[in-house]
């Protein structure tokens, strides 16, 4: 079946025109002359209107004996046709050797003249023939015709037939089987497609650039060998290659005088290029002398251009190279070097193809990739025109499901869907679903409506499917007689389109090729016949199981898929095989394991899987990640069905749990089973979600489910659009007695927000650990801040990225300093602090208990560092203060003097502060006397290059320094050679000095 690589409607009038092919047409004031190779400047004899009748018999006659004199000397015999133009209104006629399109075949030297008033008028050529013109009802105005030699004419009439056929029936595509007679002009649904080149991934314009590339010397590329997967668009791209040099529309393909566009599913490794031209392409009354267009190709084969379509369904499996005709010889570069090659194949064959009996360098691989995101985001517009709603919700769909975006790059399923959801706006959920509906829609589009009938016709066919997927090389294309069963059953199948026919010829022999209208509709119908045969021959059945997970469970991932559709026992036996062949690759993170999951929801099955493998997925932690929601349906559903079942014996598998983490998965839409899921890990102590996609309404489900849990101590939620919803959720927090660490970071929290929070949590005694970080809260301090000092066991507090000005600061820290237990505050990277110091140093200072403070990246200046220092001298616990990423170039003698005061700091981060050497030079002398400084920081300052000299020598007066970093600092040689040596007493005393560079 051509693959449909397009469907996207375009309107361009210029194109959809019918070029005429005008190098042999005239027109009805014209008459034909023809002029003898010996008499080239004769004069024009005029015959009567009265003497045509006298030599029709004459015609005739030396027609027959010319013809037969040629089939026996083996000289090709001339051919010279008129064919009427083409008009705008009217569509151009068929071009064939023999003149009109309906007129008698001629041969020999004989010229027949076009239709005219509805009668054909012969005309004689002998050996010495003279130029003839003849007048008939009133036509007149004589054309000359030169008589070229025979290769030459069997060269322009073979163009004039192609270039017919492909304006014409060829440039017409199939939409899809079920659609009937549905057929679109290929420039209605041809799109630009995504051509990647090579190894190097170079994305091609159009394949004008493919006919262009060029080899190192310069010279052309003479084959290209595209891949592509079914239903990409390989054939639509060939089709419209053909299309274009038809018309014209293509200056790249001007230079070829022949395009051949071959199906391969036709061919054979013996079949002939000129056999197979005539096979698939010209009409079978031409008159063009095999011999004679042999001769032109050969002599100019850089005027051809083959385009081969499909070498994966090429008729012969096993390759000989001794066997080949002249085609797959051109592809190995023994004949016909010259011309140009495009050859195109399933990845699956680029091996079998890319070899040293074919082809080989210099060639050009181009991957075609069909529809990307933003054809499958235009089609699915084009389609609900006017309905905009289920086009966005189709999309929602399709870009949420790994596999519905797979499948939406083949134009042809993409359509399905599209069908599929014009009626409800729903898709099924699991794979076998969606296709059991296709299939019925497909079927009674055909009115074909009977259930038993459609799953006998989709069993019947399945048994040569599978025999098909599980052959050496993936048979998908059949012969009509592989299908031995009741007549009927094919004729339905054909019928309906699930399977389509194409007749192939070959010489005097010809034979149906069947093809499924797409991979996944073979392995959908070899999973019918799998399920029936557990049924029937349980023994047949494993011993097909056991094949297919032998030659890898992956490869035939929608066929095991399938076969669990809506089937308990089929299910069951495959989980199984999995559990005793994979039982080491069985986890939520394994592709393995996710295809095991995937097949237990196929089945649906209200039965647990083996007990073993249930084991190999529940762990003390589980983790999802980056799952997308075909995977997410897979899990929720084993999680859902292991809780619910085993609810009254205590739920011994998901007790064992204790962390529950999902990193960028989508949890919107099965948030509720996951909650359900949840509160039967009555164990469960912590739980992140990180870039869940959540709605205020999810996270209420999830905290409900989880305000039961005896042992859940910590609550991590980061980058989850929660703000303006607390009010949903919050009132569940107050039950969450064991709670020991909330963290609300990056989720568009608003004050009112926090508010809610904070006034939800102050009845919680374990909660010591609490943060804010990444919500947008500048300016409004003054609404929440008070409630903060309800939390009697806080501990930490981190409210970094928050946007807090001045005034929040000073806010924040007068509801906290009564906060006996608060010993760490994180309020980096709040950039609107620069300069406000003054105004809430003051505050901090009340915070006695505090024995860590972050003010990194808060664009503080050497003037507030001043104020900090300072006031941080009355705390007496204070043991680690974090200034990184704020510009103090400059600025140290202002303020280091004040860090003496910090007699329990045992770590200053003053990590890319703009710091110079004399700046280092201060610190150093002010920290010296610090009994208890055992790390310092001074990494990514890079004005210290040819510095260390200065400071070196108050450096090693930290006594108690255990590590000094300074990384990516631009020190030289010298520089290092001063650290090292004046800082050698301390190395021995375990000083790391760690200077990467």
């Amino acid at each position: 079946m051509a693959e449909q690589e397009e469907m996207m409607p375009t309107q361009d009038a210029e194109r959809q025109g019918q070029v005429a092919d005008g190098d042999c047409a005239e027109t009805q004031d014209q008459a034909l002359a023809l002029r003898g190779p010996g008499n080239q400047d004769q004069t024009t004899d005029m015959i009567p209107v009265a003497a045509v009748d006298q030599l029709q018999q004459s015609v005739q006659q030396i027609s027959k004996d010319d013809a037969h004199a040629s089939h026996h000397s083996g000289h090709p015999s001339v051919d010279i046709s008129e064919n009427p133009p083409s008009t705008s209104q009217q569509p151009p006629t068929r071009h064939v050797a023999s003149g009109a399109q309906d007129s008698p075949q001629r041969t020999g030297t004989i010229g027949t003249i076009g239709t005219i008033s509805g009668s054909y008028s012969p005309v004689i050529v002998g050996s010495n023939a003279v130029n003839i013109t003849y007048n008939l009802q009133g036509c007149s105005a004589p054309k000359k015709m030169k008589l070229d030699s025979p290769a030459q004419d069997a060269a322009d009439c073979c163009q004039k037939d192609l270039k017919w056929y492909y304006r014409m029936t060829g440039s017409f595509v199939d939409l899809i089987p079920w659609f009937g007679d549905d057929r679109k002009h290929i420039l209605d649904i041809y799109t630009k497609l995504q051509l990647i080149l090579g190894k190097d991934k170079v994305m091609l314009t159009s394949y004008d650039d493919i006919l262009l590339l060029k080899t190192k010397e310069g010279e052309l590329i003479p084959i290209a060998v595209l891949t592509g997967l079914a239903g990409r668009g390989k054939t639509t791209l060939f089709n419209k290659i053909a299309y274009d040099w038809a018309v014209g529309s293509s200056q790249v393909l001007q230079k070829y005088k022949l395009v051949f566009l071959l199906k391969m599913h036709a061919l054979e490794q013996s079949s002939d290029l000129v056999d197979a031209v005539f096979d698939q392409l010209l009409a079978k009354d031409v008159s063009i002398e095999r011999g004679a267009l042999d001769m032109f190709i050969k002599n100019s084969p850089g005027k051809v251009l083959v385009l081969l379509d499909g070498f994966d369904e090429l008729m012969t499996t096993t390759l000989c190279e001794s066997s080949f005709g002249s085609i797959l010889e051109i592809l190995s570069g023994k004949v016909l070097r010259g011309c140009t090659v495009l050859v195109s194949t399933r990845p699956s064959h680029f091996d079998r193809l890319v070899s040293k009996e074919l082809v080989q360098d210099p060639f050009a691989h181009v991957r075609v990739l069909g529809f990307s995101s933003k054809d499958v985001t235009e089609y699915v517009n084009k389609f609900f025109t006017g309905e905009p709603d289920k086009a966005k919700g189709l999309l929602e769909k399709i870009e949420s499901s790994h596999l519905l975006s797979t499948l939406g790059k083949s134009p042809m399923l993409l359509l399905l869907m599209c069908v599929l959801w014009r009626e409800d706006c729903t898709l099924q959920e699991t794979m076998s679903r969606l296709y059991s509906d296709g299939v019925s829609y497909i079927f009674k589009r055909k009115g074909l409506d009977s259930q038993h009938e459609v799953s006998k016709v989709m069993i019947e066919i399945g048994k040569v499917a599978l025999h098909g997927l599980l052959s050496p090389d993936q048979s998908l294309s059949f012969k009509e007689s592989d299908f031995k069963f009741e007549p009927s059953v094919l004729d339905l199948a054909l019928k309906a389109g699930i399977l389509t026919r194409q007749r192939v010829r070959k010489r005097l022999q010809s034979h149906n090729s069947v093809q499924f209208i797409h991979k996944t509709f073979q392995e959908f119908s070899a999973a019918a016949y799998l399920q029936s045969l557990l049924e029937a021959d349980p023994e047949e059945f494993q011993k097909i199981l056991n094949e297919i997970m032998t030659k890898g469970a992956r490869r035939f991932e929608y066929l095991l898929r399938f076969c669990c559709g809506d089937n308990e026992a089929c299910t069951y036996e495959i989980l199984k095989v999995f559990q005793v062949r994979c039982q080491e690759e069985l986890s939520f993170k394994s592709k393995m394991g996710q295809l095991a999951l995937h097949c237990y929801f196929e089945g649906q099955s209200k039965r647990l899987p083996p007990e073993e493998l249930i084991q190999s997925f529940i762990a003390d932690q589980i983790t999802i990640k980056h799952l997308d929601r075909d995977c997410l349906n897979s899990v929720t559903y084993f999680l859902k069905c292991v809780a619910d079942q085993t609810r009254d014996s205590g739920n011994a598998y998901l007790a064992k749990v204790q962390k529950f983490c999902s990193f960028t998965c989508n949890l919107r839409w099965c948030v509720e089973d996951f909650a359900f899921a949840m509160c039967a890990m009555k164990n469960l102590y912590a739980v992140l979600l990180t870039s869940c996609s959540l709605t205020g309404s999810n996270m209420a489900d999830i905290a409900k489910s989880l305000r039961d849990l005896s042992n859940l101590g910590k609550l991590e939620v980061f980058l989850n659009n929660l703000g303006g919803t607390a009010a949903l959720w919050c009132m569940h927090l107050k039950e969450f007695k064991t709670l020991t660490k909330l963290a609300l970071s990056y989720c568009s929290l608003t004050e009112q927000d926090i508010k809610n929070i904070a006034e939800s949590l102050m009845d919680l005694p374990n909660l010591g650990e609490l943060g804010f970080a990444h919500n947008k809260l500048g300016g409004t301090a003054a609404l929440w801040c008070m409630h903060l000092k309800q939390l009697k066991s806080l501990t930490k507090l981190d409210l970094g990225g928050c946007s807090l000005n001045g005034p929040d600061i000073k806010h924040v820290a007068e509801s906290l300093r009564d906060l006996p237990n608060l010993v760490e505050l994180d309020l980096s990277r709040n950039h609107d602090l620069g300069g406000t110091a003054a105004l809430w140093c003051m505050e901090v200072k009340q915070l006695k208990s505090l024995t860590k403070l972050g003010l990194g990246s808060c664009s503080l200046n050497g003037q507030d560092i001043k104020h900090v220092a300072e006031s941080l001298g009355d705390l007496p616990n204070l043991g680690e203060l974090n200034l990184n990423g704020n510009n103090l170039g400059g600025t140290a003698a202002l303020w280091c003097m004040h860090l003496k005061q910090l007699k329990s700091l045992t770590k200053l981060n003053l990590i890319s502060c703009s710091l110079n050497g004399q700046d280092i030079k201060h610190v150093a002398e002010s920290l010296r006397d610090l009994p208890n400084l055992g790390q310092l920081n001074l990494s990514d300052n890079y004005d210290l290059d040819g510095t260390a000299a200065l400071w070196c020598t108050e450096v090693k007066q930290l006594l108690h320094l255990q590590r000094l970093d300074l990384n990516r600092c631009p020190l030289t040689e010298e520089d290092k050679n001063h650290i090292n040596e004046s800082l050698t007493d301390l190395k021995k005393n375990g000083l790391v000095i760690a200077m990467k560079p």
